[in-house]
């Protein structure tokens, strides 16, 4: 199958600084030279030359980061999705994190628009003490009745190892019926947002902190934390918009950095 667009990075660590030592792009995907908001950590934006994802669109990703790299991915816009009359668009991704490396991975929202079909697999593999806060919202797009729930079918899987132990599978399937907002499921909402955060001292501790830090949110949203077989929290958020769901991950995104990391929040400067 040909690729719509491919990109490939790689960041290792020289000295004190994190440093692109390869990034390679080609089809619609784009990369923009790294900004350094931090002075050591390099923020990497993606882009999407074609101004959303159309009928059987295929794409592929490839993260590696080296032993002791930090780096900040965010994509500069929402990602589109459009109607898909024939073949679904396909994403794959691939994160390879080595020793005492840290990825913030925060992509903007997913917007899934009147006959979308979407699937979504990204693998992450760790090694020891290294670090990832990966965030995935998706949202329904508008259409001509002004009701939601228009996409054909969202299908994401996210599958996380350690060294070759799967220690996380999150199978998410959205096929919109006349049960999509019933109880068990999405319970009366329309947006979902998912936010994990792996690192060694993201235990239950860590978990009933960022609880208290939450659970005075004053939007309307549902939301529950859990922590991984093995280190780390999972996050999942239903809302009515996703406005709600941007502010409840930026939070929790704000006090991770600062509990497990040591450091300020990071503002992205997108807008």
């Amino acid at each position: 199958m040909s690729l719509t667009g491919f990109l490939k990075l790689k960041a290792k660590r020289q000295k004190e600084k994190t440093i692109l030592s390869k990034c390679y792009y080609e089809g619609a995907l784009k990369v923009t030279r790294p900004v350094y908001l931090e002075e050591y950590s390099p923020t990497i934006y993606l882009i999407h030359v074609g101004g959303g994802y159309v009928d059987g669109d295929c794409y592929q990703t490839e993260i590696t980061l080296e032993e002791g790299a930090e780096a900040s991915i965010t994509s500069q816009s929402y990602t589109k999705v459009y109607k898909t009359p024939n073949l679904p668009v396909s994403q794959k991704t691939m994160i390879i994190l080595k020793e005492n490396s840290i990825l913030e991975y925060m992509p903007d929202p997913l917007i899934a628009y009147e006959g979308a079909r979407y699937i979504q697999e990204t693998d992450v593999y760790l090694n020891d003490q290294s670090c990832l806060f990966f965030s995935d919202v998706i949202t329904p797009g508008w259409s001509v009745e002004g009701t939601p729930f228009q996409y054909n079918s969202i299908r994401s899987k996210l599958k996380v190892y350690k060294g070759e132990k799967l220690v996380l599978f999150d199978h998410l399937l959205l096929e919109p019926d006349l049960e999509t907002k019933g109880l068990l499921q999405m319970d009366q909402h329309t947006h979902m947002g998912t936010f994990l955060i792996i690192h060694e001292r993201a235990d239950k501790g860590f978990l009933d902190s960022l609880y208290n830090c939450l659970v005075e949110f004053n939007e309307k949203v549902r939301f529950g934390l859990s922590t991984l077989p093995e280190y780390g929290v999972i996050l999942r958020v239903f809302a009515q918009n996703t406005g709600a769901i941007e502010k409840i991950i930026a939070i929790s995104h704000k006090f991770a950095r600062k509990e497990l990391l040591g450091k300020n929040d990071l503002v992205w400067r997108k807008y």
